[in-house]
């Protein structure tokens, strides 16, 4: 069957949000269902898709396109300071909440770490700091929250649970490598980022004057940023996928018209990011995880850390937000799917985990997916009437 891999693939990623929708299952993540789906088709259930090199390719560009895409989903407003001292800005909030994750996390890697059940100890930092932002920006358009100062801290709050991580991780897998000289070379990224950034920031409103739906300039230019700055992260040594969000944020400072936005959703969404979370489930192999003692353990101990690592988000919230908003930002922020699993291939490709450990770890985030969106919209929902603050 790995001829036909791709088109399976390509079919279970239409059927799923269809077969979703027939057993009312839409408030499920969509990544889930498409890893869950993954699983059913993959090594661990039917076994009827063997990844061939094209799928796994295609799966690599729905990392960089998940990636590229939170980069976008930035709102760079919220970075400005208030000119006004009474106005809320949620910069300050966020910026506490994620050093409360961030020192969490640490706390429990050491336990991790002492006890000697992961013996990763910055890598454990790393997976428990990141914040599903993807999950979590769908989860507050749904409840439309996303517009109000409660939603747009928790929003920046998990932009900086994935950019933090993610750079983190490129400087991690350097010095894992001995590539010393690929961190001095990190700030090359930004500079070179920050020049397109200044390159393209006149040229793109000639673009409105030239552009035609056969040219889709837009479109060309997004793709070019994504390949240019993956291209150089790969030639410094750094992971590609961190090249793939300065891309996103690059492209929206540019501050694209709503319809490029929704072109490269679609785009994203629509194929290339599907396949990716679909593959994951096809190469997770729950036969041999469950023969695996020391790996099953590390589900509930990743599960109960996952959550543990955002408590003190409760405490800079509470200030403004009050117990019961600050309590759902606890646990929503405890969401995390789209980070991890590029972390944990990270991971493999250094041989730092088994594919035992790596499966565990997913299953744990998976875990954390099907409950904090549930808890969320159910605490949400019991006090909408304070939801305008």
């Amino acid at each position: 069957m790995e001829r036909f891999a791709l088109l399976i693939v390509l079919f279970a990623a239409l059927a799923t949000p269809l077969i979703t929708a027939r057993f009312h299952l839409t408030r499920m993540p969509t990544a889930i269902s498409e890893i869950i789906m993954g699983i059913i088709i993959g090594k661990t259930g039917l076994n009827i898709v063997q990844p061939d090199a094209s799928l796994q390719y295609i799966s690599s560009l729905g990392v960089i396109m998940l990636i590229f895409l939170g980069g976008m989903e930035i709102d760079f407003s919220l970075l400005e300071p208030k000119k006004d001292k009474d106005t809320f800005s949620p910069l300050g909030t966020s910026i506490w909440g994620f050093v409360s994750v961030l020192l969490m996390s640490v706390i429990l890697s050491t336990l991790l770490y002492a006890t000697g059940i992961f013996n990763e100890f910055v890598l454990a930092v790393i997976l428990f700091s990141t914040i599903a932002l993807g999950v979590i920006i769908s989860l507050l358009k749904e409840v439309g929250l996303l517009s109000t100062n409660y939603g747009q801290t928790i929003l920046l709050t998990s932009a900086f649970g994935e950019f933090i991580p993610l750079l983190a991780l490129t400087v991690y897998s350097a010095v894992k490598q001995q590539n010393y000289l690929s961190v001095f070379g990190l700030p090359v990224i930004f500079i070179i980022a920050i020049i397109l950034l200044r390159r393209f920031n006149r040229i793109y409103i000639f673009f409105e004057g030239i552009d035609k739906s056969t040219t889709q300039l837009d479109i060309r230019l997004a793709f070019f940023l994504i390949f240019i700055l993956v291209t150089f992260a790969e030639q410094i040594g750094a992971e590609n996928i961190l090249g793939a969000f300065l891309a996103g944020a690059v492209m929206k400072l540019l501050k694209p018209k709503a319809d490029t936005e929704e072109k490269l959703s679609s785009m994203g969404y629509g194929f290339f990011i599907p396949v990716f979370f679909i593959t994951t489930g096809v190469n997770l192999n729950l036969r041999t995880l469950l023969t695996n003692k020391q790996a099953l353990i590390l589900i509930p101990v990743f599960f109960i850390a996952f959550i543990l690592s955002k408590m003190l988000v409760y405490v800079a919230f509470r200030k403004k937000f009050g117990k019961r908003y600050s309590a759902a930002a606890t646990i929503v922020t405890s969401t995390t799917i789209t980070l991890v699993l590029p972390i944990l291939q990270v991971g493999r490709n250094l041989k730092l985990i088994t594919t035992a450990q790596s499966g565990a770890i997913t299953l744990a985030a998976i875990i954390t997916c099907l409950i904090g969106p549930i808890l969320f919209n159910k605490i949400i929902n019991g006090g909408q009437k304070e939801t305008n603050q």
